[in-house]
């Protein structure tokens, strides 16, 4: 079957549509794909995510797609963009393109966004996921259909790919950091992958029925673990017992739809387990933004995470332990220390108007999570006179070197 009947057919696994934004690299899986998708007759918008991440090569990418659009007389939307450093750089950008894939969808008012996933990515997903712990949901992989995106080319190898585009004479840009083994991807698909298939060369097909077997059994467990949760997960709490008896695949579901988070790692779904097993009264444990509490025979589930309270202190000369940190004082004023409070504000030395300090905190790029643990220095009246050693207020004066802040 040929490439474009492959894509053809594969697209009949989702909803029928007209208009698609399809997300261009400017590499060869999405520069087919596009290709396809307009000799198939759809009206396409081509849109790329600049991520500045490897200088003049990214703007070459960026510069490639606007030509091609020009060239083949289609819109097409491109923007740069800044990965925070925080985090997971992988899935940081990922979730930073998706968002600017939506936001071209609804500009241009199109059904779907089409991606070029393709089978290699397929099985190295599946893969990874295998190694890390992921059950069911990971040995489903990558999905034809989520939500508003489709990935038509999941049944294909990346070497169709390439001969298609070499037989077709289309042009594409080589990402040279596809080669950067120090990305856990790039590590399987260089690597990990060449190995196993050279030990068992039915492998792709071996990973599509255990995808496909997986679509079945999750669809299963899934209806067992909403009838439990309809029955036994009342108000915000559940019996242990009752979550106890069952199979620890159908408790990993149950997991998954009280958290409404489908992306929950294995060790993460083990804890739960064992934490509901057995965990003593009182106990807490927090997980995507909820605090799981035992109570006897029961589990209470709370919305948002616990904050550790931490009392507000006189600092003195020879220091004063605060949950983790160690302040001194050598200030010439009573000084003291609390955790940040809502409507918090102060005047920030060297500005003429106030600041919330939780503002202060975005700009530092702080997180929620953490915000309680960062010391407010205050004086008798309560008026803020420093955010940690971050930043004094104008009536501090030379407060920055009075007071000495540990771990």
């Amino acid at each position: 079957m040929s490439l474009t009947k492959t894509i053809k057919s594969s697209l009949k696994k989702v909803s029928p549509f007209k208009k698609v934004v399809v997300g261009m690299s400017g590499g060869a899986d999405s520069t087919v794909l596009m290709h396809i998708l307009i000799k198939l007759g759809y009206e396409v918008i081509i849109a790329h995510l600049n991520h500045s991440l490897r200088g003049e090569a990214s703007d070459g990418d960026e510069k490639f797609v606007k030509d091609l659009g020009k060239k083949l007389n289609i819109p097409y939307v491109t923007k740069k963009s800044f990965i925070p450093k925080e985090g997971n750089l992988e899935n940081n950008a990922r979730n930073i393109r998706y968002d600017f894939l939506e936001s071209v969808r609804k500009k241009y008012k199109a059904d779907v966004i089409a991606t070029g996933h393709h089978l290699d990515d397929q099985v190295e997903t599946f893969l990874m996921h295998m190694v890390r712990g992921s059950g069911l949901r990971g040995q489903i992989g990558i999905k034809y259909h989520k939500e508003k995106i489709i990935r038509p080319m999941l049944d294909i190898k990346r070497s169709e790919i390439l001969s298609y585009a070499k037989e077709n004479d289309i042009k594409y840009r080589t990402d040279e950091s596809n080669n950067d083994l120090s990305y856990d991807r790039n590590f399987w698909r260089h690597l990990v992958i060449p190995y196993l298939k050279k030990e068992n060369t039915n492998l792709y097909e071996k990973v599509q029925d255990i995808n496909e077997t997986a679509h079945t059994r999750l669809k299963n467990v899934s209806d067992k673990a909403k009838k439990w949760v309809d029955k036994y997960f009342v108000g915000n709490s559940f019996e242990r017992g009752e979550l106890n008896r069952l199979p620890d695949h159908v408790k990993a579901e149950i997991f998954i739809q009280i958290l409404g988070a489908k992306d929950l790692y294995g060790k993460t779904i083990n804890r739960l387990i064992d934490f509901v097993k057995f965990g003593t009264s009182g106990k807490k444990v927090e997980v995507k933004g909820k605090t799981f509490q035992l109570q006897h025979t029961s589990v209470l589930v709370h919305e948002g995470m616990t904050t550790p309270t931490l009392p507000k202190s006189k600092i003195t000369l020879t220091g004063i332990k605060w949950g983790k940190i160690t302040i001194k004082s050598k200030y010439g004023k009573p000084l003291y220390v609390r955790q940040w409070q809502e409507g918090d504000k102060f005047q920030p030395k060297g500005m003429k108007g106030t600041k919330s300090v939780q503002n202060f905190f975005v700009d530092k790029k702080i997180p929620k999570s953490k915000r309680h643990e960062i010391p407010i220095i205050v004086d008798e009246n309560d008026d803020i006179m420093a955010v940690a050693d971050m930043r004094v207020a104008n009536k501090a004066g030379d407060l920055k070197k009075d007071i000495t802040i540990s771990t």
